[in-house]
């Protein structure tokens, strides 16, 4: 195993892929990757830290490397700029939206099967979790059929909205 240069458009592309899709790896993929190409640590530094072989690291990185180019491949979402999208503020429920469009897609491309369930599940669990309430909330109830209008003040005097 040879030592190996990384270039920093390397490390860049490696690092939006990871912002973009590094929940979807192995907790030990996605730790070896950032220690890799973010911390800029050796697979030797990296091995002796976890007690395995420069081996074992190395084919973890490869391994996660190649899957976040598929995720990118399927999903596109850093090619469609998950910058620009991340920058948006979005709400969770507008982001959980997002995330069904992208199942949408998602099922419209097959894919391998094994590969496709765990995005598959590994994206509806974010969904859910960006829909949950709060655990310290309450659910919010649905709006009643015909909502009481809620007295506001204008200008000193107090006018209902449908006065407004």
């Amino acid at each position: 195993m040879a030592s190996q240069v990384v270039t920093a458009e390397k490390r860049y592309r490696i690092s939006l892929l990871l912002d973009a899709y590094g929940e979807l790896l192995t907790d030990k993929q996605r730790t070896f990757l950032r220690h890799y190409f973010e911390e800029d640590l050796s697979f030797g530094e990296i091995a002796r830290e976890y007690g395995v072989s420069r081996q074992a690291i190395f084919d973890s990185v490869k391994h996660g490397e190649e899957s976040l180019e598929h995720f990118e491949q399927v999903l596109g979402l850093v090619r469609g700029g998950w910058n620009a999208w991340t920058a948006q503020n979005l709400s969770p429920r507008a982001v959980a939206q997002r995330l069904e469009e992208v199942l949408h897609l998602l099922n419209g491309h097959g894919g391998s099967p094994a590969g496709h369930d765990a995005l598959e599940q590994a994206l509806r669990a974010v969904i859910r979790e960006l829909t949950a309430p709060p655990a310290d909330e309450e659910p919010v109830p649905p709006p009643a059929s015909s909502p009481t209008p809620v007295p506001m003040t204008v200008a000193g005097s107090t006018q209902s909205p449908m006065e407004q």
